[in-house]
């Protein structure tokens, strides 16, 4: 993968020389500029992380020190995989990701942030900050509310724009989160390729508003995130407006089955935990929809133990087009984030980004190669409920539950 990145960064750097190599950069024709541009990116930034620990903390670490990056903690997250905490003590066991979160929660008295979203700070996780090309983002909803997003660019930026356009995801966050809380299924997405535009809700995250807002806008909000996305960002010219999906989890997965049966533009959709039908309120759902849950994905997040797959089912059933349902072995609420801590089981980020970045390229991209692993019977799927996947009224039982559909 570095060999790779470095030839296509090469690649770009001859293609800006061999535009800007013949006479004085100042005699370029516009048409030169505007060639110029349009092998550009716009600038990246790095994602927000948080301030040395304070000193006044360091007591903490040094307590659990002499346990840390030891192999009692590899056998407790591999013992405790099957009731959703092998990666919360995967995570207290990786001294690195222990003295982030420390160091996020401290940070967060000062930072700004929203004392009641407090659960998830916005300085995502140590292991996945420095895997995106990430572009910064500000635009205004429906109410003049300005909303903060990030831009993710296709494989980190290592193919020029111009090899473009590239599919797009809309990407949701869930209730009292924000961007950083999902960068890790960003980045999966956009290392496959796609152009990623995550935001965050009216009054989450960096966003301006309130609760009232958020709950007043957020699905008016994600159709104003394409429009922009595709009419006024500095993007606009490398994205491919026909190959759009969306995908979102808890309150983002609600507002994905909301917002693909108002706004036509989106063609695919993975709705990760909408919880049951009483919370996903959708009149239609004519697009390829793939419903992503786990064993443990309890209706109070992320508490295990408390199984609504069954509920989640109701959402399912109103599915009318090509559908997917994937339940993860363990899995709890707070499977798709990366918030260190919180308890899933190791393997759930796999299952979650396996299908759902496959989902996509079957439908967005037309790739039937994506079949292999959208088909395929991941080892920790659920044995409890049944896993399937629908594709012109053929159901694929990838693994089928005790408990039945």
């Amino acid at each position: 993968m570095a060999i790779k990145s470095l030839l296509n960064a090469s690649v770009v750097t001859l293609m800006m020389l061999s535009i800007t190599g013949c006479g004085d950069s100042n005699d370029l024709s516009t048409a030169g500029k505007d060639n110029v541009q349009h092998n550009q990116w716009p600038a990246t930034r790095a994602v927000d992380t948080p301030p040395p620990l304070p000193e006044e903390f360091r007591f903490l670490l040094e307590l659990t020190a002499p346990a840390l990056d030891s192999v009692a903690f590899d056998l407790l997250a591999a013992g405790t995989d099957p009731i959703a905490f092998g990666l919360t003590f995967a995570d207290i066991g990786d001294s690195e990701v222990l003295e982030y979160q420390l160091a996020a929660m401290a940070a967060q008295l000062n930072d700004g942030s929203r004392p009641a979203h407090g659960l998830y700070h916005w300085y995502g996780h140590p292991h996945f900050n420095d895997q995106v090309a990430m572009v910064p983002a500000n635009f205004t909803n429906d109410a003049g509310l300005n909303l903060y997003g990030e831009i993710l660019l296709p494989y980190r930026g290592a193919v020029p724009p111009g090899d473009g356009p590239f599919p797009v995801i809309i990407a949701l966050d869930s209730l009292i989160s924000n961007v950083a809380v999902y960068r890790w299924w960003h980045a999966a997405f956009a290392d496959a390729g796609y152009l990623v535009f995550a935001f965050d809700f009216s009054g989450q995250g960096h966003s301006e508003g309130t609760d009232d807002d958020r709950d007043a806008y957020r699905v008016t909000d994600t159709s104003r995130a394409l429009t922009w996305l595709l009419e006024e960002s500095p993007v606009k010219d490398f994205v491919d407006a026909e190959r759009v999906g969306v995908i979102g989890h808890s309150l983002g997965a609600i507002t994905t089955l909301e917002v693909q049966a108002v706004d036509d533009r989106f063609k695919a959709a993975v709705a990760a935990a909408p919880i049951h039908e009483g919370q996903s309120n959708f009149d239609s759902a004519d697009i390829p929809i793939m419903i992503q849950t786990g064993d443990h994905d309890g209706p109070v997040a992320p508490v295990p133990f408390v199984n609504p797959v069954l509920l989640t089912r109701t959402v399912y059933d109103k599915l009318e087009a090509d559908r997917a349902m994937i339940v993860a072995e363990a899995a709890s609420h707070a499977q798709h984030t990366n918030s260190p801590l919180l308890p899933s089981p190791t393997w759930g980020r796999e299952i979650a980004g396996l299908y759902s970045v496959a989902w996509m390229d079957y439908y967005l991209r037309g790739d039937e190669s994506a079949l292999d692993d959208l088909l395929s019977s991941h080892p920790h799927l659920s044995s409890l409920n049944t896993s399937d996947v629908e594709i012109d009224g053929t159901i694929h039982v990838l693994r089928e539950g005790s408990f039945g559909p």
